[in-house]
């Protein structure tokens, strides 16, 4: 159980949404000690996408085995794509990432000039070490996110687990996360 092993939790939000979307779910872990609600720049904040970057790397960079870091969406993606991930020895728990989305999404977000990223994670130079501490949590009702990109994470040989009948926005049910959570 990677939770059982963990000191401290940092949660860090998707984009479009602030650390908020955390406060429900900070206490479902009472074993853990401590956590750690991180906002990024973009619907709280005005920043650029470079910073984003830099906090992630940051993130990462200064981890420590006994922490874990929970990502969502658009920030589960620039985890994956950072290049201090395979340095991390923190466990990671990613949460829908938003690597490609379906069609009918990128109307919508080319309406949000800054979001215009989110259609081009280019994948070509995706090299993640395979992680036992790297989970990745799918929803198979994903409306925005196109689950085929999945494939190609599970050709990298990454340990995928499917939330059934969950959203893209798995938030208004946190017993679902928890218990998956708890189990892996």
């Amino acid at each position: 159980m990677l939770i059982q092993n963990s000191n401290k939790i940092i949660f860090i939000h998707g984009w479009l949404f602030g650390s908020y979307i955390w406060k429900n779910i900070q206490g479902c872990f009472p074993n853990v000690s401590s956590s750690e609600l991180v906002s990024l720049p973009g619907y709280r904040e005005s920043s650029s996408i470079e910073h984003a970057r830099k906090v992630i790397d940051s993130i990462l960079g200064s981890s420590n085995k006994d922490d874990m870091i929970i990502a969502y969406s658009y920030t589960a993606a620039r985890v994956l794509l950072s290049s201090e991930l395979n340095k991390c020895d923190a466990t990671i728990i990613l949460i829908n990432p938003f690597l490609k989305p379906k069609n009918s999404t990128i109307t919508m977000l080319r309406v949000i000039t800054e979001l215009d990223e989110m259609t081009n994670f280019d994948l070509s130079n995706f090299k993640v070490t395979f992680r036992e501490n790297l989970v990745i949590l799918l929803s198979d009702s994903d409306e925005v996110c196109d689950t085929g990109i999945m494939n190609t994470l599970k050709h990298h040989e990454m340990k995928i687990v499917t939330l059934k009948n969950s959203p893209h926005y798995p938030f208004f049910d946190f017993k679902e996360i928890c218990e998956t959570i708890e189990l892996l």
